[in-house]
């Protein structure tokens, strides 16, 4: 069987002999099914009935839009496929529940949802979860839902995140994603701060989403999140943290952050540029860093941000660990070519700067980017500025 399990992702069941995937064992079926799409998977009961029920033992259950293929399911609402396929499944369902994903096209809040979290919160097993509403109204999350105290992983698309007053926090969760997820700025912070073990966090966001008066600061912030490790924002969430006077760098260093990757931020603005400086020169660790920025052209560049590098010394930054710069919708701005002149001078083991030019820079426009910045200076001998268009 080794020859075989090295190659699982791309074997077929239906390659082998009758006999010999009928006779597999229980474990090597349960391998396999994990590995395999569940539509392809539930498609193998009809091997023999050792299949069949491991079929009922499948620890993962992942339903996407790959799963309700087919003339059954064209026609069907998705109220439909939630009620008669995705419930009866749970319904059936054996074994242990380690991992359950429900991320389909159109996806809306509806009450058969709560059947299933309800379902998968008398479980009691459920490590990993990821519930995507992909439009209308958010869905508000059952009081059940909170009792999930297996949780490692969760990742919610359009929820609304308002807990019991005796909810306590996810003691185990080590990953979380918000994506316009409606939630207050007070359960937010009370929520993470009862997260001890968290190290990679999602947050995405709007005005609609983050709701209320956000008067919490970076400090605040990374004063529950000591962990950290990953790092994903966007402008919005960034901007409810930058209240008050931005410091320099954090009281304490950003020590485990190795991944930072920010969106929706303009080199124009001088919030936008102090909360990058900020992020990045308190985490002397950084491995990557990835900006996908907003370019307006018509967008003013304050004078404090066209100055704000200038401004202030960073002679004491060093960040030895930067491997990998990406920044996208790149313009001419002076504070985007100072931040990338201040991260070559800094990074001693620096690989890659992965520039994508915004699609409004003219050629020329680009030429003068290109020629400055080969001209920076760098003190990592193997640094290297690609520069592209999307």
């Amino acid at each position: 069987m080794s020859g075989v399990m090295s190659n699982n992702s791309k074997m077929e069941v239906q390659d082998l002999p009758l006999e010999t995937t009928s006779s597999l064992p229980p474990n090597i079926i349960q391998t396999i099914l994990t590995l395999m799409p569940m539509r392809d998977a539930f498609r193998t009961s009809i091997l023999s009935n050792n299949w069949r029920n491991q079929c009922l033992n499948i620890p993962k259950l992942r339903f996407d839009d790959a799963v309700f293929q087919g003339p059954s399911c064209k026609n069907g609402s998705m109220r439909w496929k939630l009620l008669y396929i995705v419930y009866p499944i749970l319904l059936l369902h054996q074994g242990p529940i380690l991992e359950f994903s429900l991320c389909i096209s159109q996806l809306i809040s509806c009450c058969e949802i709560d059947q299933i979290i309800l379902h998968l919160s008398r479980i009691a097993t459920l490590k990993k979860l990821t519930l995507c509403i992909e439009s209308g109204d958010d869905h508000k999350l059952l009081p059940a839902f909170f009792n999930l105290q297996q949780l490692t992983v969760l990742k919610l698309q359009k929820c609304v995140f308002q807990p019991p007053v005796t909810f306590k926090g996810f003691s185990r969760l080590v990953s979380l994603s918000f994506n316009n997820v409606s939630i207050t700025a007070e359960v937010f912070l009370r929520f993470i701060s009862n997260c001890p073990r968290l190290k990679d966090l999602t947050l995405i966001g709007d005005e609609k989403h983050l709701m209320g008066r956000w008067n919490s600061d970076f400090v605040e912030l990374f004063e529950c999140l000591p962990l950290v490790e990953r790092l994903c924002m966007s402008w919005y969430p960034i901007k409810c943290f930058a209240t008050g006077v931005i410091p320099q760098k954090l009281p304490t260093s950003l020590v485990h952050l190795k991944y930072l990757h920010l969106t929706g931020l303009s080199f124009a603005r001088e919030i936008d540029v102090h909360s990058v400086l900020l992020l990045v020169t308190s985490s002397p660790n950084i491995d990557t860093i990835i900006l996908k920025m907003q370019y307006n052209p018509n967008e003013a560049v304050s004078q404090t941000a066209m100055n704000l590098i200038d401004q202030q010394g960073y002679s004491n930054v060093i960040l030895d660990h930067l491997r990998v710069l990406t920044i996208s919708n790149f313009a001419s701005m002076k504070t985007g070519m100072d931040f990338v002149k201040l991260v070559l001078a800094k990074s001693p083991m620096l690989k890659m700067v992965d520039i994508v030019i915004d699609k409004r820079v003219d050629i020329n426009g680009e030429v003068k980017m290109l020629k400055e910045l080969v001209q920076y200076p760098r003190v990592s001998a193997k640094a290297e500025i690609r520069f592209e268009r999307p």
